[in-house]
């Protein structure tokens, strides 16, 4: 290990005795070592595919990394980068990406023309790589339909890879590279219009993010309800026949309750619950209500006039539940 100084900034640069046999696939290189990055280049390195260098700020878990993918060399900084690199995964945040994107520009030795560059941003275009394609690069937004918490071992998130959907996004070159990209990890590559990649993304959210929050609210109610028995186990089989219902039949058909019914009672008897037990929960359980209210009405199951009352009293609730707090 070596210590240097750059532009004032301590780096470190480690040294790593490998040697890459000839391979029909790319030679690799990783900037960020995060969840993400770090299971496609374990991916690909279990594929076959040789790993040249991995750039993270983070040394101890970079050098890690570049251990078990036996990657020639690992640093904290991009000036390090195997100048022989032709596939460069971008795993940094997406904050990050601008600068880091600045500062590979600005290193001559890269032979651009030769490079495939992509980055794993959902909501980001392959355009924030712009300056790079301009420079000869191929490249793309190739971002996984997956979830990769941080507290899963890497062997765990490498697997979840395998079958997945991955969102691919670029001019026709670089969907053909990010397609073949795709099947070597072993998943299927959906093309995502470039104007539509926030849409595309927002879905993503719901599908994750905001399926653990209504899945939160599922567990802290039971609690508050003293039902003590696990709220997976309580409510498991019923979430799965709701899963299966919504898949086979699509939602409108699987969607069931007092809202669906126009059963008013029942809904003021959750907001009064909710209000006195649960406030916390009001919100998200208004804004539900409204929503499966026009999917209801959507599809006839509620006349114009049941789903009018339905969000006059979603308001007249919320409306007196303010008062009272002043």
């Amino acid at each position: 290990m070596t210590a240097m100084r750059s532009s004032g900034i301590s780096r470190l640069r480690f040294s790593i005795t490998t040697d890459i046999c000839m391979s029909k696939y790319p030679k690799t290189s990783l900037i960020g070592s995060g969840t993400v990055g770090s299971a496609i280049i374990s991916a690909l390195h279990k594929r076959g595919y040789p790993v040249a260098s991995i750039i993270s700020r983070t040394g101890a878990p970079a050098k890690q990394l570049a251990k078990k993918v036996r990657a020639r060399r690992v640093s904290t900084a991009p000036e390090d980068l195997a100048p022989d690199t032709s596939l460069l995964l971008l795993g940094v945040n997406d904050d990050a990406l601008e600068s880091v994107t600045a500062k590979l520009v600005s290193l001559k030795k890269l032979k651009f023309r030769n490079m495939f560059i992509i980055h794993f941003s959902g909501v980001h275009t392959s355009d924030l790589l712009g300056v790079l394609k301009r420079k000869g690069a191929t490249v793309a937004s190739v971002h996984p339909i997956q979830t990769f918490p941080k507290s899963a071992p890497l062997g765990q998130l490498v697997g979840r890879l395998k079958g997945c959907y991955y969102g691919i996004e670029g001019d026709d070159n670089a969907l053909e590279k990010a397609g073949k990209l795709v099947n070597d990890l072993g998943g299927k590559a959906v093309v995502v219009p470039r104007e539509l990649k926030p849409v595309y993304h927002t879905a993503c959210v719901f599908a994750s993010n905001y399926f653990v929050v209504l899945l939160n609210a599922i567990g802290e109610l039971a609690s508050a309800a003293k039902l003590y028995i696990s709220w997976t186990e309580l409510f498991g089989p019923m979430m799965t026949a709701t899963m299966e219902n919504t898949i086979q039949k699509g939602p409108v058909q699987a969607l069931t309750g007092p809202v669906v019914r126009n059963d008013t009672t029942t809904i003021g008897a959750h907001l009064c619950a909710l209000e006195e037990r649960a406030p916390q929960f009001l919100p998200l359980y208004t804004m539900c209500g409204i929503e499966a209210a026009r999917i209801a009405k959507a599809s006839g199951r509620l006349t114009e006039d049941e789903y009018g009352g339905i969000l006059k009293q979603f308001k007249n609730f919320l409306h007196t539940q303010t008062v009272r707090k002043h």
